[in-house]
């Protein structure tokens, strides 16, 4: 609004000075439409000029009228003066005839090398955003047209002797090789940049492939802190990087953050270096390093290249100021006109500063004069005085000129305001979201473009909002869409229908509540399938999906119309009652559960009889919440397992102290691992034939924190049921192994350790290769150790069987404990590798009291001995069971009767305090023996009558 009264004031005035000038006058209302039309397709440059211009041809009239007013008004005739006029006889005497006009002097110009030298700096500054092939060309395309301008004003610069100019040429040259070194610098930036981006897109990849690697729980990505951590500080890298490269400064601190940022990513690599080594590999983490400091190397270049763009574009850009500067104006020539007057000096129109005459002086022709004498001649000569038609011409040319000039003025003020205006509101609208603006046309030719550039980014930007609108939709269908699927997921297992865990928490805490309310009981059974491993195993997982679909129907069924069921996860359902009795009616209810799975399953036309174990608990007298509900009757299940599967527990306090106390156990054997507290003792076994010690077992005991120490049998069936059995049978490996060194190496050339090994240790495929690692690290050969395995292990089939053979073959030797207490026992010695039996304790226990149980242990040494076996009997702890094997031959003897376990110091006084025990009982039992014959004796009878 503030310019609108300087406008309508230019507006009012212009209406007069078109009222004066009909020819300047246009219809009202169509003044805008003139203005347009005619001065549309100039630019700013262009009526700026022509005002300019006028300005300058107002000038020269007004000075031309006054000083040639008369012969201009009154005799001269515009006329186009003839090519060539007649030679002047020399020898005639035209005193005051005016000489033959001399033709207009030239001047040096630099405006063809100007606008070559602007050409050549457009293109080197488009050479350096692209290295495209049209850009190159063109910038060759400069460099011809900028020598060839060049040799042309070095030409002109001859021709009019002037050797001040003599240095362009080497200028142009620095110039030039300039412009090409720049050129190569920025095309170097382009590469390191994209070699940094390549770079940095490798080490992204690699960690995402780790992280992509790691396993999911619930959806969740759970990865090693260290590989996260190294992600977040590769992501602020990148991000810094993509900052340096949007700034475009001539300063180097753009690229501090870029350093602090790999500082850190240096830090977080090198503080987690272990931890990324072992979980990804030392190659993995070799990589890094190396992209890493190839990084570095990169920055640090990009660094220097950057500092002599910055160099070398300041100086390109000095040096085109320099020659702009230098190059001339206009120069004329050094030699003096042509054109010879005869007229007289005095005579001639000289300028104000005693100059020579205006260029065009002499221009006009005069109409021809018949003889003229000499005073006509010089009363023509003179000027006459400035009439009041003289004056009323200027003014009138002022007029024109100043109206054209306002004209011009004005119009370019309303084709610039306007235009803009109209682009300022249309922004507007498209910013508060009217994408179908569009900008009117008109105003200078460079607003005009702009609009039409305007309109066309207003019309992508309504396409593309439109696209966005629709994909936003297509989105929020999507999302809703993903949402009710995500709700059903959350609510409902998608397997079988059944309630999820999550939904089955809140369905037993509503009927909790109704239940507290009513004064009611709710029950809860927690079942799972018996043997469905086998089933997945045999017949295939996809087989154990339609199993377990087959099972939540039935379950569903069986439930109906008290109780609903739902699904916690693999084989595992929970059934709720509400409103049930006491303990016997969710006993009973569990029954019921077991019996409907007595009949058949129909799976895919095969019929399938599946067992469930059931374990119970009940609300309020068990637990007052869900979560300790569903605990109460998995403790039940548990036990239930234990008693055999296919049957029904329902909780009892007992059942959970038990549960605890295994927990507590398990808890404390993780500690036991973390601090050592590991023992391994030593029993020896003493051969009957020679009263000596050829064989030690070692025994774990574990040491608590009071000094205590624990008996195997109270911690090994936890340490199965949790898995921890693999560390420590690899820990009492390790340490029996590193033993038996210590004394083969040392004072028991002959030494033998008798190493117990679990299912699990011996089932695991690398278990072979463990053994022969540790023989090597400690240089023992394999006749120096035992493997005593247990016959329910050597009843899982040929993997057993492969393994056992494959230590074998190491040179081990393999012994089978606790023997005569299963129910394969002749077939195990048939068909496995064993080179020892181990007879179990329960037959040496009643050897000297029972007859039957001596026949048996007899007959198992000799059928040993017929097959070549060796032979230990466990567990002697009376003189009685020693004097009953006295007679077996190869026999070895074990237990506390001969010698206690004892730590690995005090092995060698054991085995000597169980040799001079087996010679005493020898002895005890052969003076047993003569003493029995003397009784048997008849003096001895005799003697005996006569003391009665």
């Amino acid at each position: 609004m503030g310019h609108s009264r300087p406008i309508d004031a230019l507006r009012q005035w212009l209406t007069a000075v078109r009222a004066r000038l009909p020819t300047l006058s246009s219809p009202a209302g169509a003044r805008s439409g003139l203005l347009s039309r005619v001065l549309a397709p100039w630019s700013i440059s262009t009526r700026l000029t022509v005002a300019f211009v006028s300005v300058a041809a107002l000038a020269a009239a007004a000075n031309f009228i006054v000083e040639r007013g008369v012969s201009f008004v009154a005799d001269i005739t515009m006329v186009t003066p003839p090519a060539s006029l007649p030679a002047v006889d020399k020898a005639t005497p035209l005193t005051g005839t005016p000489a033959t006009t001399a033709p207009p002097a030239k001047t040096l110009s630099a405006d063809e090398l100007t606008r070559a030298l602007e050409r050549f700096d457009e293109a080197v500054y488009s050479a350096l955003q692209s290295d495209s092939i049209e850009v190159q060309a063109r910038y060759r395309q400069s460099i011809i047209e900028l020598d060839r301008a060049a040799e042309s004003f070095m030409i002109q610069t001859e021709a009019f002797g002037q050797h001040t100019y003599m240095s362009v040429p080497a200028a142009l040259r620095q110039h030039k090789g300039d412009a090409a070194r720049w050129i190569d610098l920025s095309q170097d930036r382009r590469r390191l940049l994209r070699e940094y981006s390549e770079t940095l897109e490798h080490m992204d990849g690699r960690v995402n492939a780790s992280l992509d690697g790691a396993f999911k729980i619930w959806g969740r990505v759970v990865a090693r802190q260290s590989l996260v951590q190294l992600n977040t500080s590769l992501s602020g890298l990148r991000d810094s990087f993509a900052g340096a490269v949007r700034t475009w400064s001539t300063k180097p601190e753009i690229f501090q953050s870029l350093t602090t940022a790999e500082a850190a990513f240096a830090k977080s690599l090198l503080d987690n270096a272990r931890s990324l080594r072992r979980a990804e590999s030392d190659e993995w983490f070799s990589a890094m390093e190396r992209d890493f400091a190839r990084l570095v190397e990169v920055r640090t270049a990009l660094v220097e290249t950057h500092q002599q763009l910055t160099s070398i574009g300041n100086g390109f850009v000095t040096q085109t100021i320099r020659l702009l500067a230098r190059m001339p104006k206009s120069v004329a020539p050094a030699e003096p006109a042509t054109g010879v007057t005869n007229e007289p000096h005095e005579a001639r129109p000289q300028q104000a500063d005693g100059g020579a005459p205006p260029i065009g002086e002499h221009s006009l022709v005069t109409k021809p004069l018949a003889s003229p004498s000499l005073s006509e001649t010089n009363a023509a000569a003179e000027p006459a005085e400035p009439t009041s038609s003289n004056r009323t011409l200027v003014a009138w040319i002022s007029v024109i000129v100043l109206a054209v000039l306002l004209w011009i003025s004005i119009a370019t003020v309303r084709s610039v305001v306007i235009p803009v205006r109209r682009l300022i509101a249309a922004s507007e609208k498209i910013a508060a979201g009217e994408p179908d603006t569009r900008v009117a046309r008109g105003g200078i030719k460079e607003l005009d473009s702009l609009a039409v550039a305007f309109n066309n980014m207003a019309e992508r930007l309504s396409r593309a909002q439109a696209v966005a609108l629709d994909a936003h939709h297509h989105l929020e269908e999507k999302v809703a869409e993903r949402t009710r699927q995500l709700q059903e997921l959350a609510e409902v297992d998608p397997l079988t229908g059944l309630p999820n865990r999550r939904h089955l928490f809140t369905l037993l805490n509503a009927s909790i509540d109704r239940a507290s309310r009513d004064g009611r009981r709710v029950g809860v059974l927690f079942l799972d399938v018996d043997n469905f491993k086998n089933i997945n195993d045999s017949i295939g997982h996809s087989f154990g999906d339609r199993v377990l679909r087959a099972i939540a129907q039935r379950l569903q069924a069986a439930a109906q119309p008290a109780g609903f069921a739902a699904r916690l996860g693999g084989d595992e359902f929970t059934i709720i009652y509400e409103g049930i009795g006491g303990p016997d009616d969710v006993h009973a209810a569990g029954e019921q559960i077991i019996r409907a799975f007595q009949s058949p399953l129909d799976i895919d036309g095969r019929d399938l009889i599946v067992g469930v174990s059931v374990g119970a608990s009940i609300y309020p007298e068990h637990e007052q919440n869900a979560e300790a509900l569903l605990i109460a009757a998995d403790t039940a299940l548990f036990h239930t397992k234990s008693l055999g599967r296919g049957r029904v527990s329902v909780f009892t306090p007992d059942l959970l102290k038990g549960a605890s106390n295994q927990f507590r156990i398990e808890q404390d054997l993780r500690r036991a691992i973390e601090r050592d507290e590991f023992e391994l003792f030593f029993q020896p076994e003493v051969g009957i034939d020679d009263l000596q010690t050829q064989l030690v077992e070692a025994l774990l005991r574990w040491r608590t924190p009071d000094g205590r120490y624990v008996p195997p049998g109270e911690f090994l069936s936890v340490a199965e049921q949790s898995g921890l059995i693999i560390e420590i049978s690899d820990w009492v490996l390790r340490t029996a192994v590193r033993a038996a060194s210590q004394w083969h190496h040392g004072s028991w050339p002959q030494a033998r350790v008798a190493v117990n090994v679990s299912p699990r240790q011996l089932l695991d495929y690398r278990f072979v290769d463990r053994v022969r690692e540790l023989l090597a690290e400690y240089d023992l050969p394999a006749r120096c150790i035992e493997i005593e395995l247990t016959e329910s292990v050597l009843q899982t089939g040929p993997a057993t069987i492969e393994q056992l053979h494959r230590l074998r073959a190491l040179g081990l030797a393999i012994a089978l404990d606790d023997f005569g207490t299963g129910y394969s026992s002749l077939s195990s010695l048939e068909r496995l590798p064993l080179t020892r039996v181990k007879l179990d304790r329960s037959l040496i226990e009643s050897i000297d009291t029972n007859t039957r149980s001596r026949s048996i242990v007899r007959a198992i040494v000799e059928m040993c001995n017929g097959l070549g076996l060796q032979v230990t009997a466990e567990g002697l702890e009376r003189a009685e069971q020693f004097e009953r094997l006295l007679g077996c031959k190869h026999l070895s003897l074990q237990g506390y009767l001969l010698a206690r376990p004892a730590p690995m110091e005090q092995v060698f006084t054991a085995m000597a305090s169980a040799a001079q025990r087996a010679q005493e009982l020898v002895l005890l039992s052969k003076t047993n023996a003569v003493a029995s014959v003397i009784k048997q004796l008849p003096v001895a009878a005799g003697r005996a009558s006569a003391n009665k």
